[in-house]
């Protein structure tokens, strides 16, 4: 199996390197189920042409991007000796050695757990116990890497894939217990995204979880882990100050998100909803939109306190489904953390019907699209329809999941 695994990889990887050298980029880079107005690789050209001209990227309406990710991305092409394009190649497989790590010290942890508290449980539950499976770390490299939401959003230079590489990172180090790297990483892709700001709860949970043989206490615990977190929030921010020389971005990036001013269709259900509403009801309807994203966090934290690493995996999901702006490449990433608990999927429940709703709306995704804005046969209710069928897609193995033996 670990040998079909790794061939799958260099497969998966192979592809990924020839996409790039054929310039696929250039076409997925338009893709609206690639890219969104904040995380466009051809809005980030635009804002180093800017730069170029000694203009500011923000005084326009045009970049929505972070001015770290600019300067980023502004080093890289003037110093990197190869294509941009194979930066994200590195980013993948970053990630990809994230999650194997994530599986491996997540399986030690949780067997350690239930090994040293077998005695409070009830009989009969060993078919929902933890095993520890060789197989699982080099498997879960493979299923992301595989993954054709990974390729496009690799491939499609996205700026997703760099929240997508912090956010793994953040589950890593707190599952290993470093609450410097682990909150450091979090800030960072709240910096970049705003909406993981709501995985500061699982971190937290996790680094609890994890110091359960000699636990401080809660009070003394969640401030350290909230000041660590404020600490590199206030750092980022005001690195990206220093950077732009004013506070334009926050306007453009974090307004932008919040406010969701640009209506053009995405895999998210605001644009639809907002195209149509009357000017003014859009306020009430924006912050109905935007708190319904962090609501269920309540619930879910309730609910999942005792397995903390699920809980995060159920907010990416949230993020992904409910965010103004999303992209495959959201999906992608609680995709990849799935196989964490492949023990418990001879207990799903409609995971045929959660299959095709993912994958028919993957096919007719782009075919309404083609018919609605390029062929003029359709209207928008049907891309709408496409979006919509998405969301459901990842709404059912999550809900399925979230409530088994928990």
């Amino acid at each position: 199996m670990a040998s079909l695994a790794w061939c799958g990889v260099a497969l998966s990887l192979a592809v990924r390197i020839g996409l790039i050298e054929w310039r696929t980029c250039e076409w997925l880079e338009s893709r609206i189920e690639v890219s969104s107005p904040l995380t466009s690789w051809n809005r980030i050209e635009e804002a180093l042409a800017l730069l170029s001209k000694g203009i500011s990227p923000y005084d326009g309406d045009v970049v929505h991007e972070t001015p770290l990710v600019i300067l980023l991305f502004r080093a890289a092409s003037r110093y990197l000796p190869f294509s941009v394009g194979y930066l994200f190649l590195l980013l993948d497989v970053c990630v990809a050695w994230a999650l194997r790590e994530i599986a491996v010290v997540h399986q030690k942890l949780v067997v350690k757990r239930q090994k040293s508290e077998k005695a409070k449980y009830a009989e009969g539950v060993d078919c929902v116990l933890v095993l520890e499976d060789i197989e699982l770390p080099d498997l879960m490299v493979f299923l992301y890497l595989i993954n054709p939401f990974s390729i496009a959003t690799c491939v499609g230079q996205s700026t997703t894939l760099l929240s997508t590489t912090s956010v793994v990172l953040s589950l890593l180090w707190a599952l290993k217990g470093s609450v410097l790297l682990s909150t450091l990483f979090v800030a960072l892709a709240s910096y970049l995204s705003f909406y993981p700001i709501m995985l500061i709860v699982p971190i937290t949970m996790i680094h609890y979880d994890v110091s359960w043989e000699s636990r401080k206490p809660r009070i003394s615990f969640i401030l350290k882990i909230s000041l660590s977190f404020i600490m590199w929030g206030v750092m980022l921010l005001w690195l990206s100050y220093t950077a732009v020389g004013s506070w334009q971005f926050v306007n453009a990036v974090y307004g932008f998100i919040l406010s969701v001013p640009d209506h053009l269709p995405n895999l998210g259900l605001f644009w639809y909803f907002f195209m149509l509403v009357f000017n003014h009801f859009r306020e009430f309807f924006l912050w109905t939109f935007q708190i319904n994203v962090f609501i269920y966090c309540i619930p879910l934290a309730l609910r999942l306190r005792d397995h903390p690493a699920f809980m995060l995996y159920a907010f990416c999901f949230l993020i992904s489904i409910f965010k103004s702006f999303p992209t495959v490449g959201d999906v992608a990433l609680p995709l990849a953390l799935l196989p964490l608990w492949s023990h418990l999927f001879k207990y799903m429940r409609y995971t045929f019907l959660a299959s095709c709703m993912l994958l028919a709306a993957t096919i007719i995704g782009p075919i309404f699209w083609y018919m609605w804005i390029i062929a003029g046969n359709v209207n928008a209710n049907f891309f709408f329809a496409a979006t919509v069928l998405h969301s459901l897609g990842q709404v059912s193995p999550n809900f399925c999941m979230t409530f088994l033996p928990y």
